[in-house]
């Protein structure tokens, strides 16, 4: 059976309505305000170096992937030890600028992994300038006068230890307006093809990659970066018993991570099987975009969501903290964006056979919340920006306790075959995704008929 068969959405009850009305409104939105290309905040820590990881991306040595692993693995062991499901990896929004913050408990909290670790005594704001920037750009995007930073030093590097530091902020409104200076300058960079402008890359003489490969053309005499943001970081206070009680979770044992970090997997469960066997690596609910959303139009429709009003558009999560990756939602229920090259969208009662596999995605994230109700929001990438480009649609599943079986037989389907290193069972593929699929020649799923329902 396919992993997406329109037949066994019947169990379902679902029923698919045209929602205009938030069409319009969100279109209206867009051309009154229209929402400038997002910025991440770590790119705001270096322009410079930002510029060029998207320009000319150069691959990680051996023992950089060996060390980025290791700072992930740590985030999500201390992430599960610290913070609740709903408070780690929070994504915030706020005048183009995007943040992921670690732990978002009330105030930020920062996680760092060094296999160089800081003295307690030592003054951060010299020695671990960019951590403390990154967190103060959080609180500001966030509006809270304070956070925590932690640094740790893996068991890879030596025995577990840690620093925590408390610290406060001084204006918000100027930390925000020098991330919007240095997020407009990049924009610009971009926009010209140039990093003229741009501050000294923080690397320059301490082995910086794109220098080493020949892409930076950086002569040293630019600019160094502006230090308004670090003149409103307060000193920071460290914290003996908290960086005690931090260093005994580091040796208390790995916390396993979660086996589903993303609804893309307990959706096409096949695919995720193979693609987990050729990474051989863990799994990550890093990088939020879901797979399939191929350009800027997807992208242009979320900005507009993330620039309402506060607590319109909210990141969500499985309590139980599977899936890991967070859920969108819009005026409390659950909503899947995705974009699209047709020049017609699908109208809602033809959307159950010709786009099972949204309805199935929206079906999973909906069960995780506890939620019957949901929205479907579609980008049209080929209709202009003053055309009727943005399409909505309201979902309504007609049994929670359908929604909720469906979600826990997916999570076991997956798990069982993973421990049994047998993808037997397992539904296959729609047929768009095995067109593409890297795995076709050892997965089989062109033709194969398996037992797998939803």
């Amino acid at each position: 059976m396919r992993a997406d068969d329109p037949q066994d959405l019947a169990a379902l009850g679902v029923a698919v309505a045209e929602a205009p009305e938030l069409g319009t409104e969100l279109l209206a939105r867009y051309r009154s305000h229209r929402p400038v290309r997002g910025v991440v905040v770590t790119d705001l820590l270096d322009p410079r170096a930002a510029y060029w990881r998207a320009v000319a991306p150069v691959p990680p040595t051996e023992e950089e992937s060996r060390r980025l692993e290791e700072g992930r693995r740590i985030h999500e062991q201390l992430g599960r030890q610290l913070a609740p499901a709903t408070a780690r990896e929070v994504r915030v929004r706020r005048d183009g600028v995007v943040g992921k913050i670690d732990i978002l408990d009330g105030r930020p909290f920062e996680l760092k992994s060094t296999s160089s670790l800081p003295s307690s005594t030592e003054d951060p704001r010299a020695t671990r300038r960019s951590y403390l920037e990154q967190l103060a750009m959080y609180a500001a995007l966030v509006e809270r006068p304070d956070g925590r930073l932690i640094v740790v030093r893996a068991p890879a590097d030596g025995a577990p230890g840690a620093r925590v530091w408390d610290v406060t902020f001084g204006s918000l409104p100027t930390i925000r307006a020098e991330m919007a200076l240095r997020a407009d300058a990049l924009r610009y960079a971009r926009e010209v093809a140039s990093p003229e402008g741009l501050p000294r890359c923080a690397w320059f003489d301490r082995g910086c990659a794109y220098r080493r490969e020949g892409a930076c053309q950086c002569a040293g005499s630019e600019p160094e970066i502006s230090s308004a943001v670090l003149e409103e970081v307060g000193r920071p206070v460290f914290q003996t018993e908290v960086a005690a009680h931090v260093e005994r979770l580091l040796g208390s044992g790995t916390v396993a991570p979660g086996e589903v970090a993303r609804y893309r997997e307990l959706a096409y469960p096949r695919r995720a099987y193979f693609d987990g066997i050729e990474s051989g690596a863990e799994r990550s609910a890093e990088g939020s975009r879901p797979g399939g959303a191929p350009d800027e139009t997807w992208g242009a429709v979320l900005a507009v969501l993330e620039d309402g009003p506060p607590g319109e558009y909210e990141l969500r999560h499985d309590p139980s903290g599977e899936p890991s990756e967070a859920i969108p939602t819009f005026r409390g229920d659950p909503i899947l964006v995705k974009s699209s090259r047709s020049l017609r969208p699908v109208p809602a009662d033809s959307v159950v056979t010709q786009r099972p596999h949204y309805l199935l995605e929206l079906a999973l994230r909906c069960a995780s919340l506890g939620r019957t109700d949901g929205w479907l929001l579609l980008g049209m990438e080929r209709v202009p920006s003053d055309g009727d480009w943005i399409r909505a649609q309201r979902i309504r599943f007609g049994s929670e306790g359908a929604l909720s079986k469906l979600l826990e037989r997916r999570k076991e389907m997956l798990s069982a075959a993973r421990r049994r290193s047998d993808p037997t069972g397992l539904p296959t593929c729609p047929t768009w995704m095995v067109e593409r699929c890297p795995h076709r020649l050892v997965c089989g799923c062109p033709g194969e008929s398996t037992a797998g329902r939803m």
